[in-house]
């Protein structure tokens, strides 16, 4: 079953119900008023009469009189029977009253009502008088006036029914057309053409959101897709600069004769593109499996100190030339303050590519390290002295392959791809990277992870 069908079935079902009720409600309650109101007349002539033959009594000739009026008139039977069981007078002359009359008797009571059919009967006792008066009749235009009505309910619910369906219709296509154009965006969404948008001009305001959240996910799906095609592009590119440059030295090395040292020439190049190589290969693949990656509680517990002092160590052997100090901020108050919990290999890859990234990119080749222990984190802060990053520069640093413009102009070895890796590690430890420029042509990048202790709490 479609929306606009189920939805105006339910609307207009549960408007018929709510008719129904109300027009049920209606002529049950005028039901009940018209027998009232029957009843409140009945006692109202059997008074009268009662109090008008107590005027004629031996007057037969009147009394004869009185039951010709009232019979032709009023239609109804009233019977005055005394406390022997005897009829004193009745109108008409043979009333047919003997059964109720009976239940009247044995219930004792004042006043006694009953309804046979159409037909109401109602007895009153005169206590004073000792006489019980037996009313019936047929309330006829009352029961015309509620048959009426009936008719009239029964008119008007099903009118009302045909129009409050319609209108249902009516308003389920007109709320479901926002989602039907909804449905064909979605049709014709592909990763060809992320760049149309649903219109956010719908009358409700629900529908307006789900249109807003589509276009958000469309937004986040461009920049996903952008990013990959970026991604792929830049690849290639790096991978196909090595590879065409040993092919052309291949070529070389084939078509000319050259000497044992020229062919110790090519082949040291050769050896250095298929290094380069290499390295980007490896970044890619810990690219790859860093996204397919996450927090693991597994992981054992780690010194952040003892891995920078031995980072310290091996980059200071790689590079003599590098300065590089380590500078606590402040006192650790005991050991778990320095702790973290992590993969040991992946965090020393992390801080070894941001020293070599401090010592690639800074005037003066040297990496200054600050330590920060705050209540739940741990700081590391990574100084440099270099062209700070602009604003562009600062939101695409982290994308794999971005390279900023004193990097292009010093011409350093990379690919761009240390910060990707860095961050991607950073976030399988649930910390961060940021960058702030610091006075004094300082570029600060600082590791933020959480304390061993926090992220054990949090789990638990």
């Amino acid at each position: 079953m479609s929306f606009k069908l189920r939805f105006a079935l339910q609307l207009a079902s549960a408007v018929a119900i709510i008719l129904l009720i109300c027009f049920l409600s209606i002529y049950f309650l005028y039901a009940d008023y018209r027998q009232q109101d029957f009843y409140n007349q009945m006692r109202s002539e059997g008074i009268q009469v009662h109090n008008l033959i107590s005027k004629l009594a031996g007057q037969d000739q009147s009394l004869e009189f009185v039951r010709e009026v009232r019979s032709s008139s009023t239609g109804k039977e009233i019977t005055f029977i005394d406390s022997n069981s005897h009829i004193l007078f009745s109108i008409p002359q043979i009333p047919d009253t003997t059964g109720f009359y009976t239940l009247f008797q044995k219930r004792n009571v004042s006043e006694y009502k009953e309804t046979k059919g159409d037909r109401q009967f109602m007895g009153i006792y005169l206590a004073k008088e000792k006489i019980r008066i037996i009313i019936s009749g047929v309330d006829e235009a009352g029961l015309m006036r509620l048959k009426n009505l009936k008719l009239i309910l029964l008119v008007v619910f099903g009118i009302a029914l045909i129009i409050t369906t319609s209108i249902s219709f009516l308003f389920s296509n007109q709320v479901s057309q926002p989602l039907i154009a909804l449905s064909k965006q979605m049709e014709t969404t592909s990763e060809v053409d992320l760049r149309k948008r649903i219109p956010e001009n719908a009358t409700f305001s629900e529908v307006n959101l789900v249109a807003k959240n589509f276009n958000s996910m469309l937004e986040r799906l461009e920049r996903t897709f952008e990013f990959q095609r970026s991604f792929v592009h830049h690849a290639s590119h790096e991978l196909r600069t090595p590879l065409a440059t040993m092919l052309s030295h291949t070529e070389s090395a084939l078509t000319n004769r050259l000497s044992e040292e020229e062919y110790r020439i090519v082949l040291g190049s050769l050896k250095q593109d298929q290094e380069r190589m290499i390295e980007l290969t490896n970044s890619l693949l810990l690219i790859s499996q860093f996204e397919q990656q996450g927090f693991d509680q597994s992981w054992p517990i780690c010194r952040v100190d003892e891995i920078l002092y031995d980072k310290i160590s091996i980059n200071m052997k790689m590079f003599p030339d590098m300065g590089i100090s380590l500078v606590f901020l402040n006192t650790p108050s005991s050991d778990d303050d320095l702790t973290i919990r992590g993969n040991e290999a992946l965090l020393k890859s992390m801080f070894s590519n941001l020293i070599r990234n401090g010592y690639y990119y800074s005037f003066n080749k040297k990496v200054e390290i600050l330590l920060e222990i705050t209540a739940d984190k741990i700081l590391v802060h990574v100084d440099t002295r270099g062209e700070h990053l602009n604003e562009t520069e600062r939101e695409k640093i982290m994308m794999p392959f971005f390279r900023g413009e004193y990097a292009r102009r010093k011409k350093t070895t990379g690919a761009g791809l240390g910060l990707t890796i860095v961050q991607r590690i950073l976030n399988m430890h649930r910390g961060e990277l940021r960058y702030k420029p610091m006075p004094g042509q300082v570029n600060r990048f600082t590791v933020v992870l959480p304390k061993a202790v926090t992220i054990t709490s949090l789990d638990t």
